[in-house]
């Protein structure tokens, strides 16, 4: 009796143990993803040349189970073929991508990812042909538009610094300034020169009231301007030479010092 009571028992959990390991996910072969009723009618459908019909059960097998990498691998394949309407490069590199996670030992990795490589040129070459939309082709016009706008106001705000410029120089240029030597007569006044704009000093003309400075080292133009009270372009304009050449800006060069003239 004990005997037939513990053969019982193994037997049982024996079947047990078959019916737990027939319901583990299998993710070698694919067969029970094979066996699926959907999958087979979506291969069934594919071989009548029912694309719709195909798709619509391989996504239905899907459905039953997220992980079958068999119906990833079918609904890549229909989505990658250029000579059917379902071609869509987008879908097909998700459906390779998700057969290869689903199923790492497939027999059709080396295809499948040589297909995923022309899938992403395909859509990489739509992106670069994508047509840009109507709100954007009227923001670049407007762009283009204010920008020959601000160009045209930019040159012709050129025009009028320029002429103003030269109305200055002219109105600078109505007093000649000259150096009066010793026992000259001063210099001649221009009767048409405008009696409101006063005469600016010429540094540029050196005279006997011209001083020097030797230059030490630490100094340089600018201090040398701030330290006599001179302008710094004045400094500039006496001693053109050392402005022409940088370099000869050294202790022990001698540097002009423009005295200011009134007029």
């Amino acid at each position: 009796m004990k005997f037939w009571f513990g053969l019982g028992r193994t037997m049982t959990l024996a079947m047990l143990a078959a019916l737990v390991v027939g319901c583990e996910p299998t993710s070698g072969s694919g067969s029970r993803m094979e066996d699926d009723a959907d999958f087979v009618r979506g291969k069934s459908r594919l071989a009548r040349k029912d694309v719709d019909g195909a798709v619509l059960s391989f996504r239905k097998a899907l459905a039953n189970n997220p992980g079958n990498a068999a119906a990833h691998f079918e609904l890549g394949l229909i989505f990658y073929e250029p000579s059917n309407e379902k071609t869509n490069y987008v879908s097909a590199c998700y459906h390779f991508q998700r057969h290869l996670e689903l199923q790492q030992d497939s027999s059709h990795a080396g295809n499948i990812k040589g297909f995923i490589k022309v899938c992403k040129k395909e859509i990489a070459k739509d992106i670069a042909m994508a047509p840009i939309p109507p709100s954007e082709i009227n923001a670049i016009h407007t762009l283009r538009t204010q920008l020959a706008k601000a160009n045209s106001e930019k040159s012709h705000l050129k025009s009028q610094v320029e002429a103003m410029r030269g109305r200055l120089q002219q109105a600078g240029s109505t007093v000649p300034e000259v150096a009066v030597a010793a026992g000259s007569s001063p210099p001649s006044v221009n009767p048409r020169a405008n009696p409101r704009v006063a005469p600016r000093p010429n540094y540029g003309v050196r005279s006997s009231q011209t001083r020097t400075h030797t230059l030490k080292v630490g100094e340089n133009l600018y201090s040398l301007a701030r330290s006599y009270g001179v302008p710094f372009s004045a400094l500039k304009a006496a001693n053109p030479r050392l402005m022409r050449n940088s370099r000869d800006l050294k202790p022990g060069v001698t540097v002009y010092i423009p005295a200011k003239r009134t007029p």
